[in-house]
C-alpha cells in the first residue's frame, strides 16, 4: 500500500508501525478502496493481523477492502458476514469472445475478409468455461496469427481438452521454440505470487543455455531472453507488468493457475521446499529452492545433490555437506545467514550464475577468479566487505556485474569485453583503474555511474572511456567527488587552485560526452563555470535541434562555480532537477515535455526563472529569488508550486503576468509557501480561483494573512504551520468547499476566525501547539464535521458550545490542553467511533454518559490526574477498544456489562484503583487484556468462565495482587487459545503458579519474592519463540534446559543483576534475536570478542546492550546526501551498526 501510495520503493521501512503511519499520513484521511487479488491465505492470525494495521491507517466508515479469491474458507477465516460475500458468475461466452478478440486484434475491427475468424473464435469462447485467464491465454495463442487453418486447429485441439488445465496445456504447447518451453517450465521454481524481475530472469534462463543464438542472425542472448519474456507476456502466461520511468518492463508475476500449469509440465524438475516440511527431494530435481529457515542434510538431498542445476537458499545449505554439487549453474545465497562463501564453491565449474547479496561475508575469496564459466556475479548490499576482488579479468564470460559499495570496485574490469552491466565504475590511480578501462567494455548497456572523476587527467583521457560510442546507456551519472568540501574547494587552495580545479571539469566533462540515446543524465559535484558544448546543441548540426533530444531526466547537483545554464529544449524531458548550483543567477526559459516538473534547491544566487510552461514547479532555500516570470499562457499549465525559505520572495505578485483578466483562467491548484523571517505579510492570493490547497509555513515574522481567502471557492485544505507570531485568522466566511483545516505551532494566535458556520463542507479540524489559544469558535452548522483533533494548546478552556449537532463527528481527540476544565456534551453524537482524551491535568470528568454514541470503537484517556470518573459505557456493544492510563485519581472503573466486541482492555498506572470493573464476563470477543502496574490492586476475583477467545494476557507489577489462580485458570477459566503471557511482579504472598499453557509463543516473566529463577515449567513450551525475563535477582546462570527451547527466536533479559553465565544459549542456534538490559555484570561478560560469554552468543545475528556495547550485525546504511532527490539516486556507501537504547 505505501509503495503505491509513494509510487517508489520503500526497502528501509520494516517496521509496521511506522508503515501505518507513512500510510496514515499520505491518505491524509482519505478513504480509500484495497483490493486484494487472489487470495489464497487462510491464516486466521494474519488476517487478524492486516485488519489490526488498516485500523490503525483508518478506523472510520467509508474505506472498502475488496478480495477476490478461489476458496470459500478465505471468506470464513476473514469472518466475513454471509452478506458480504458475493460469488461471482462466470463470464458469458459473449464476455470471453471479448477478451479474445481484444487479445488478436486490439481496439480495431475484424477485417470482412477475416469474418469466417470470428465465427470459430466464437466457438473457442464456448470452451473458456466462463474463465477470464482461459480466454487471454487463448487469445495470446491466436495473438498476430490470421490463419483460417491455425485457428481450425486451435479449435480443434481446445475441443479435445477437457478442464481448465488442459486448456492452459494447450497454449503451452503451442509455444514455438522448445526453448521458450524451457524458460517458461523453469519459472516454477519461484514462489506462487513471486515478483520476478525480468533482467534476473533473463540471466538465470541464460546461465542454464536456454538462450542460445541463432546461426541466421547474430543476437545477444540477453536480447534474445527479453524477446521470449515479451512472448510470455504476450501469450498471457506472465502477467501483472510494472513499467520503468522509459516504459520499458522491469517485473512481472504468474497467476497461480499458470504457475500450475509450469509445475506440471515441468516433470517433477522443480520443487519448492518452504516452512511447511521439506516434501520429497527426488533423484529427478534438477531446480531446487530452499526458501525454509532451517537447514538441509545430505540424507535429504541424496542423489539429487549430483544432478542439481539450480539452488536457491536463504540458510548455509553447504554446512557439513559433500562436495557433490559439481552441476550447479546458478547459485543463489541472496538474505542468507551467511558470513563466508564455503570452500566447495571452488568446485563449482560448471558455475554461470552466482548470487551472495544481503549476506554477511566480509570477503569474496579468490578462487571465485577460478569459476571461468561465470557469466552474472552479485553482491549487492555486501557492506562488510572491505577489500575489492582480485583477478577479475580471469573472468573472461562475465557479462554482469552488480555491487553498489565503491570500495568493492575491482581493477582491470576492461579485459571484461563481454560485459553488459556494470552499474558502478570508481575512477582511480591505480593500474586497472584509469577511466581507459571503460574504453574496451563495447557492450554496456543500462545503468552507468562514474565517481571520483577528479582522478580523470585531462580530455583526452576522459573521451577513452568512449562514453559516445555507447548507444545502449539509458541512464548515466557523473560524479566528481565523493563528498566535496566546496569551502575547501573554493577558498582552501586559493585563486589559483581553484581556477586549475574549474579548468580541469570543464575539461573533462567535455571529454564524456555521452550519446544522444540517452534517457537519464545526473551531474554531481562539478566545479567547472559552464555547461559542456555538448548540453547546448547537437554538435554536428548548426540548426537548432538539442543533442540529447530522448532525455526523460536531467538532474545537476552541487555546482558551485556554474553561473549559466542553457536555455533547454527538450521535448521528452519529464524531470529537471537543479540543486547546490551556487552561483546560478537566473534560469532560462525551458521548453520541456508536457507535464514537466522541475525543482530548484539551494541555489543561493538565483534572482529570477523565466516564462516556462511546466506542471508542477518547486523551489527550496534560493534566498536570493525575487520573480518567477511566468506569464497568462503559463500559468494555464501549472497545477502545483511548493516555495520554501525564499527569503525575498513575499507574495504571490511575484507572477509578473498575474493579472485581473486572468483571474479565472489559472489551473493553479495546490500553493505552499516558507516565508522569510522577515516577511510580515501573505499579501493577495487572488488570481487563483483554481487553488484547492494552501500550505503556509515557518512564517516566523508573519502577522497577517490578507483578506482574500473568501475568494478561494474551491479551497479545500487549509494549512498553517510554524507562524510564531500570527495573532489572527482572515476570515473563512464564504468558503464553501473547505473541508480541511490544519493549524500548527502557531504561538501567538488567540482565536481561529469569527465564525466557521458557512464551512459546511468541513470534515477535520486539527490544531496543535498554539500555546495562546483561548477559543474554538462555535462549530455549530458543520454537518459534514467528521475528526476534532486538538492538542498542546495550554490556554484553552473550552471547545465550542455544543457538538451535539455534528451528527457526522467521529473522531474526538483532545491532548495537551492543560486548562481544559470542561467538557463538551457528547450527546446526540451517533456516529463518534473513537475518543482519545489525554494530558489534561484539570479536567475532572468526560461527560456522564456515551450511551448515544452507540458506534464508538475506542475510547482511550490518559494522563488525566484530576479526573474523577469514565463515562459509562454500559451497552456500547460496538466498543474494540478501552485503554485506561496514568490516571492517579481514578479509583473505579464503570461495569463492561455488555460490551460483546470489547477485544483490547488496557488499564495501566492506576495507582488507586483497587478491583477490575464490573462485567468483565460479558466481553466475550475480549482478545487481549493488559493491567500493569496497578499498585493497589488487590484481587481478581470475578467469575470469568466465558472469556475463552483470550490471546494476549499481561498482568504485572501490581505489588499487592495476591490471590492469582494456577495456570491454565489463571481467572478461573480455560486458556486455550493464549498466545502470549506476561506475567508477574506481585505480592509476597502469591505463589508459583503451578502450570503454564502449552501452545504459548511469547512469555514475560516479572520476579516477585515467590519467583525468583525460572520455572522449569518452561522447558515443556515447545512453540515458544520470545522469551522475556525481568527483575530475577537470584538468576546466576541461565537452565541448561533453556537450550532444548529450539523455537526460540527473540531472548530479553532485564534487570537480571545476578545473572553471569549464559552456556545454555549457545544451543540455540535459531535464535535471531538477543537484548541485554540494566545487567551490568553481565553486560560486560558479553563485550564483543573479549567478554567469557561472548563465545556462547556469537552465532546471534542481533545482539542489543545499551551503552553502545551492541551489535546489531543487520546494516543500516548512510546516503551521501540528505537532500531527497539526490539520495534516490545515490547508491548506499558503507554500514554503520545501529545502537538501541
Amino acid at each position: 500500500m505505501l509503495e503505491s501510495l509513494s509510487k517508489g520503493h520503500c526497502e528501509n521501512i520494516t517496521s509496521r508501525d511506522v508503515i501505518v503511519q507513512e500510510i496514515k499520513e499520505k491518505l491524509e484521511e482519505k478513504n480509500y478502496l484495497l483490493i486484494l487479488d487472489d487470495v489464497w491465505n487462510e491464516e486466521r492470525r494474519e488476517w487478524e493481523d492486516l485488519r489490526h494495521c488498516l485500523l490503525g491507517i483508518s478506523n472510520t466508515n467509508g474505506s472498502r477492502v475488496l478480495v477476490t479469491t478461489r476458496i470459500q474458507n478465505v471468506a470464513s477465516v476473514m469472518g466475513v458476514l454471509p452478506q458480504h460475500v458475493h460469488c461471482l458468475k462466470q463470464l458469458t461466452d459473449e464476455d470471453c469472445w471479448s477478451v479474445i478478440k481484444h487479445r488478436v486484434f486490439g481496439n480495431s475491427r475484424i477485417p470482412s475478409e477475416l469474418k469466417e475468424l470470428e465465427t470459430i473464435g466464437r466457438e473457442n469462447a464456448k470452451k473458456c468455461k466462463g474463465l477470464p485467464l482461459v480466454a487471454s491465454v487463448i487469445g495470446g495463442i491466436l495473438c498476430n496469427n490470421h490463419k483460417v487453418d491455425d485457428w481450425r486447429e486451435v479449435w480443434g485441439l481446445i475441443e479435445e481438452a477437457n478442464g481448465v488445465l488442459p486448456v492452459l496445456q494447450l497454449s503451452f504447447s503451442r509455444l514455438p521454440k522448445p526453448a521458450l518451453k524451457q524458460c517458461f517450465v523453469f519459472c516454477s521454481i519461484f514462489p506462487k505470487d513471486f515478483v520476478m524481475e525480468k533482467e534476473m530472469l533473463i540471466q538465470l534462463w541464460m546461465a542454464h543455455g536456454f538462450l542460445q543464438p541463432s546461426s541466421e542472425r547474430h543476437m545477444e542472448m540477453e536480447d534474445i531472453g527479453d524477446k521470449y519474456f515479451n512472448d510470455l507476456l504476450s501469450y498471457s502466461l506472465f502477467q501483472d507488468a510494472e513499467t520503468d520511468s522509459y516504459g520499458s518492463v522491469i517485473t512481472c508475476k504468474m497467476h497461480d493457475l499458470i504457475h500450475d500449469l509450469a509445475q506440471s509440465v515441468s516433470e517433477s524438475q522443480t520443487l519448492i521446499l518452504g516452512n511447511g516440511g521439506h516434501g520429497n527431494i527426488t533423484a529427478n530435481i534438477r531446480h531446487l529452492n530452499h526458501i525454509s529457515d532451517k537447514g538441509l542434510t545430505a540424507a535429504e538431498i541424496g542423489d539429487a545433490m549430483q544432478k542439481l542445476h539450480t539452488l536457491f537458499s536463504k540458510t548455509d545449505v553447504f554446512h557439513n555437506m559433500p562436495a557433490n554439487f559439481k552441476k550447479v549453474r546458478v547459485l543463489s545465497l541472496c538474505g542468507a545467514k551467511i558470513d563466508k562463501l564455503p570452500a566447495l564453491l571452488r568446485k563449482l565449474k560448471h558455475l554461470r550464475y552466482l548470487d551472495v547479496s544481503d549476506t554477511r561475508i566480509t570477503e569474496l575469496p579468490r578462487f571465485i577468479t577460478k569459476l571461468y564459466q561465470l557469466q552474472t556475479l552479485r553482491f549487492m548490499n555486501c557492506f562488510l566487505i572491505e577489500r575489492p576482488l582480485k583477478g577479475i579479468g580471469n573472468l573472461v564470460n562475465l557479462r554482469h556485474i552488480y555491487f553498489n559499495d565503491e570500495k568493492h570496485m575491482p581493477a582491470g574490469v576492461g579485459t571484461l569485453t563481454c560485459l553488459q552491466t556494470l552499474q558502478l565504475f570508481v575512477v582511480g590511480q591505480q593500474q586497472g583503474r584509469g577511466i581507459e578501462e571503460l574504453g574496451g567494455l563495447s557492450q554496456l548497456r543500462g545503468e552507468l555511474e562514474i565517481t571520483n572523476l577528479k582522478m580523470v587527467r585531462n580530455r583526452e583521457e576522459a573521451m577513452r572511456a568512449k562514453l559516445l560510442e555507447r548507444t545502449a546507456i539509458q541512464e548515466l551519472a557523473l560524479k566528481f567527488d565523493q563528498k566535496p568540501d566546496w569551502h575547501s574547494v573554493l577558498t582552501g587552495f586559493g585563486r589559483e587552485d581553484s581556477e586549475e580545479r574549474r579548468k580541469h571539469d570543464e575539461d573533462v566533462l567535455e571529454g564524456l560526452q555521452p550519446h544522444p540515446n540517452l534517457k537519464s543524465l545526473r551531474i554531481s559535484n562539478y566545479c567547472g563555470e559552464k555547461c559542456p558544448s555538448w548540453m547546448l546543441k547537437d554538435p554536428g548540426n548548426l540548426g537548432e535541434s538539442t543533442y540529447l533530444k530522448n532525455l526523460v531526466s536531467l538532474g545537476l547537483f552541487f555546482f558551485p562555480q556554474l553561473k549559466s545554464i542553457p536555455s533547454l529544449s527538450l521535448s521528452n524531458l519529464v524531470q529537471l532537477t537543479l540543486c547546490g548550483l551556487e552561483e546560478l543567477d537566473s534560469v532560462p526559459p525551458l521548453l520541456l515535455s508536457n507535464g514537466a516538473k522541475v525543482q530548484i534547491r539551494r541555489c543561493k544566487s538565483l534572482r529570477s526563472i523565466a516564462d516556462s510552461y511546466l506542471e508542477e514547479l518547486m523551489i527550496y532555500e534560493c534566498s536570493e529569488l525575487v520573480s518567477i516570470e511566468f506569464g497568462p499562457l503559463a500559468m494555464m499549465y501549472l497545477k502545483k508550486i511548493m516555495i520554501e525559505l525564499c527569503n525575498k520572495l513575499e507574495s504571490l505578485s511575484m507572477f509578473s503576468g498575474m493579472g485581473e483578466s486572468s483571474s479565472t483562467s489559472t489551473c493553479l491548484k495546490e500553493f505552499s509557501k516558507s516565508c522569510s523571517d522577515s516577511s510580515e505579510s501573505v499579501s493577495s492570493l487572488h488570481g487563483f480561483s483554481s487553488l484547492q490547497k494552501i500550505d503556509i509555513w515557518n512564517c516566523g515574522q508573519l502577522k497577517s494573512i490578507g483578506e482574500s481567502l473568501s475568494k478561494s471557492a474551491c479551497l479545500k485544505k487549509l494549512s498553517i504551520r510554524g507562524c510564531h507570531s500570527l495573532e489572527l485568522l482572515p476570515s473563512l466566511v464564504g468558503l464553501s468547499s473547505l473541508q480541511k483545516i490544519n493549524i500548527i505551532s502557531c504561538q501567538k494566535l488567540k482565536s481561529i476566525g469569527e465564525s466557521l458556520s458557512t464551512s459546511t463542507c468541513l470534515k477535520r479540524l486539527f490544531v496543535s501547539s498554539c500555546q495562546s489559544l483561548e477559543l474554538i469558535p462555535s462549530l455549530v452548522g458543520l454537518s459534514s464535521l467528521q475528526t476534532i483533533d486538538i492538542s498542546t494548546s495550554g490556554k484553552l478552556k473550552s471547545i465550542g458550545e455544543s457538538l451535539s449537532t455534528n451528527k457526522c463527528l467521529k473522531e474526538l481527540d483532545i491532548n495537551s490542553c492543560d486548562s481544559l476544565e470542561l467538557f463538551p456534551s457528547l450527546d446526540g453524537l451517533s456516529s463518534l467511533q473513537r475518543i482519545v482524551v489525554s494530558f489534561c491535568g484539570k479536567l475532572k470528568g468526560i461527560g456522564t454518559s456515551l450511551s448515544s454514541s452507540t458506534c464508538l470503537k475506542e475510547l482511550f484517556i490518559s494522563c488525566c490526574d484530576s479526573l474523577e470518573s469514565v463515562p459509562s459505557v454500559d451497552g456500547l456493544s460496538s466498543l474494540h477498544f478501552l485503554g485506561i492510563d496514568h490516571c492517579s485519581g481514578l479509583v473505579s472503573i464503570p461495569s463492561l456489562d455488555g460490551l460483546s466486541s470489547l477485544r483490547n482492555l488496557n488499564i495501566q498506572n492506576c495507582d488507586k484503583l483497587t478491583s477490575l470493573p464490573g462485567g468483565l464476563s460479558s466481553c466475550t470477543a475480549l482478545k487481549v487484556l493488559s493491567i500493569e502496574n496497578c499498585h493497589d490492586l488487590i484481587s481478581i476475583q470475578e467469575d470469568s468462565k466465558d472469556l475463552c477467545s483470550l490471546v494476549k494476557l499481561e498482568i504485572t507489577r501490581c505489588g499487592k495482587l495476591r490471590n492469582i489462580l494456577g495456570v491454565g485458570e489463571i481467572l478461573g477459566f480455560p486458556l486455550t487459545r493464549l498466545k502470549v503471557l506476561h506475567f508477574g511482579g506481585f505480592s509476597v504472598e502469591q505463589e508459583e503458579l503451578e502450570e503454564y499453557p502449552t501452545q504459548l509463543e511469547e512469555l514475560g516473566l516479572v520476579g516477585w519474592e515467590k519467583l525468583r529463577r525460572l520455572p522449569h515449567q518452561i522447558q515443556r513450551l515447545t512453540a515458544l519463540r520470545k522469551l522475556r525475563i525481568e527483575d530475577f535477582d537470584g538468576l546466576e546462570a541461565l537452565p541448561e534446559w533453556l537450550g532444548s527451547l529450539s523455537s526460540l527466536r527473540s531472548l530479553v533479559i532485564s534487570n537480571c543483576k545476578s545473572l553471569k553465565h549464559m552456556e545454555a544459549i549457545r544451543c540455540l542456534s535459531n535464535l535471531n534475536s538477543l537484548e541485554i538490559f540494566e545487567s551490568p555484570e553481565l553486560r560486560e561478560r558479553c563485550a564483543i570478542r573479549r567478554g567469557s560469554e561472548w563465545n556462547n552468543i556469537s552465532h546471534i545475528p542481533n545482539i542489543c546492550m545499551p551503552s553502545g556495547q551492541i551489535i546489531e550485525l543487520t546494516p543500516v546504511f548512510e546516503v551521501e546526501y540528505n537532500d531527497a532527490q539526490e539520495s534516490q539516486l545515490t547508491k548506499w556507501k558503507r554500514p554503520f551498526f545501529c545502537c538501541k537504547g
